[in-house]
C-alpha cells in the first residue's frame, strides 16, 4: 500500500508539472501573440503616417509641377495680331518671349498686355490679338526713281511717300517691267514687298 501511495503521489506530482508546463507555455505564447499584436498595430499606425505623409507631399509636388507646367519657357514665342479697320488687314508679327515673361504665368501676361486679348495661351507659345482703327503701315508701292526702284509708303489717305530707294537698276530689265515700274506696283505686306524686290535682285 505505502507503495501504490507513492506511485499516486509521484504521478500526481508528474502531472501538476505537465500542468504548470502547458500554462507556462499557454501564458508565453499568449505574451507573445499580445506584443505582436500591439507591434503590428504600432506598425500599422506609423506606416499611416508614413503614407499620409507621403500623400500630403506628392499633393505638393503634384501642384509645384502643375504651377511650373503653366509658366512660360525660355524658348516659347510670342505672336501678336493685330486687326486693322481702315484697311481690313490682319498683321501678325512673331518675336522671341521677352526675358521679364519667362517662367510668369496667364495672369502676369494679363497685366503686362492689358491693351490686347489673350487668343491662346501655352508654356510654348502665347498669341495675343487686338483689333486697331488705322491702316496696318505695311501698304507699299514700288515705283521707278532716278534709274533705280523706288518704295513708297502709303498712309490710310493713300498719300505715297518716298521710303528709300534701292540699288536695283532699272536699266537692263525687260521693258514690259520697267514700264510696270514706270506706272508703279502697289504691294501689301513687308513680307510680299521683300519677295518682289528679290525677283529683281
Amino acid at each position: 500500500m505505502d507503495r501504490k501511495w507513492i506511485i499516486s503521489v509521484i504521478l500526481v506530482i508528474i502531472l501538476g508539472l505537465l500542468i504548470g508546463i502547458g500554462i507556462a507555455m499557454y501564458s508565453e505564447n499568449k505574451n507573445k501573440t499580445d506584443k505582436i499584436d500591439m507591434l503590428s498595430e504600432k506598425e500599422l499606425a506609423y506606416n499611416s503616417n508614413i503614407d499620409k505623409e507621403n500623400s500630403i507631399q506628392n499633393t505638393i509636388n503634384s501642384i509645384e509641377t502643375s504651377a511650373s507646367e503653366n509658366t512660360i519657357s525660355p524658348n516659347a514665342i510670342l505672336i501678336k495680331k493685330t486687326y486693322y479697320e481702315d484697311c481690313d488687314h490682319l498683321i501678325r508679327k512673331t518675336e522671341d518671349i521677352p526675358e521679364e515673361l519667362v517662367n510668369k504665368d496667364e495672369e502676369y501676361v494679363k497685366k503686362m498686355f492689358s491693351d490686347w486679348n489673350i487668343e491662346e495661351y501655352s508654356p510654348t507659345q502665347i498669341i495675343l490679338y487686338r483689333t486697331s482703327s488705322g491702316n496696318c503701315g505695311e501698304h507699299y508701292f514700288v515705283q521707278e526713281h532716278n534709274g533705280v526702284i523706288g518704295i513708297y509708303t502709303v498712309d490710310e489717305y493713300g498719300i505715297k511717300t518716298l521710303k528709300k530707294d534701292t540699288e536695283i537698276s532699272t536699266l537692263y530689265l525687260p521693258e514690259l517691267d520697267i514700264q510696270n515700274l514706270k506706272a508703279g506696283v502697289e504691294i501689301i505686306g513687308y513680307t510680299k514687298l521683300v519677295e518682289f524686290l528679290e525677283d529683281y535682285e
